[in-house]
């Protein structure tokens, strides 16, 4: 590839995946994945969201039918992203959802708190959130893009489970609103980049644009709820305290 092309792709790319990753960043958080042991997450269970602390029928009402008009609308949608994703956005949809997705927004301030600490919280408010919206997933049992029309072909995970409201909008808004409590001047960025996660999902094919909206939706709902929990706010204490007094000694 020419030096032209080179800096073109860069320009096409979103924006946080363009700024600069320190190496130390990601070695802390892989050293936080490798602490954390089996089943950790596990004896934490229901720490930071208690069962039924949203009303997620009350925000996330039905979808719409499948061949309904408004259905066919969201459907245009789908294909028309597809005619017109971009290698750099495929290259973007793709990669994993998880705390060091968020790193290179965070640079040097991920070593000004507990590491571990950090990943572990959030990993555990991640799993209660999951058991929460996967019975309303169930419930509405929208089929993927890719499984209603041949034509939808995806380019990242392609399990035939339920779309509707999308998983990954909600853990996206989630993360960045959970990081954004201990990072705050970090907090419009965080909440960009979830966006993108966000839609990206309907650039992949694997989801409708409602289901997006309807994730950043509960996302938001689960965050507040989260934040509220004192059991979040001594985690948060705790992941800013731990570096501040190792500084001090």
């Amino acid at each position: 590839m020419s030096t032209r092309r080179r800096a073109n792709h860069k320009k096409r790319l979103p924006i946080m995946t363009r700024r600069f990753v320190p190496f130390f960043t990601i070695l802390v958080l892989v050293v936080a994945g490798l602490a954390t042991p089996l089943g950790a997450r596990d004896v934490q269970s229901r720490r930071f969201l208690p069962a039924n602390q949203v009303d997620m029928a009350a925000l996330v009402p039905p979808p719409p039918a499948v061949g309904s008009p408004a259905f066919k609308e969201q459907m245009t949608v789908v294909l028309w992203l597809q005619r017109t994703r971009t290698p750099a956005q495929i290259e973007f949809v793709r990669e994993e959802l998880d705390v060091a997705r968020f790193a290179s927004l965070l640079g040097g301030d991920l070593l000004e708190v507990d590491g571990i600490g950090l990943k572990r919280m959030i990993d555990s408010a991640i799993d209660e959130v999951r058991a929460e919206y996967d019975a309303l997933k169930g419930k509405y049992d929208l089929p993927r893009p890719f499984v209603v029309n041949d034509a939808v072909h995806p380019v990242t995970d392609n399990r035939p489970v339920a779309s509707y409201p999308s998983g990954h909008a909600t853990r996206a808004v989630v993360h960045a609103r959970l990081l954004a409590e201990i990072f705050p001047k970090r907090r419009e960025a965080l909440m960009e980049l979830a966006h993108q996660i966000g839609y990206g999902r309907v650039i992949a094919g694997v989801h409708y644009p409602v289901d997006v909206v309807a994730g950043f939706r509960l996302g938001s709902a689960f965050a507040d709820a989260i934040i509220a929990q004192p059991a979040f706010v001594e985690a948060v204490k705790h992941i800013r305290g731990v570096a501040t007094a190792a500084g001090g000694q």
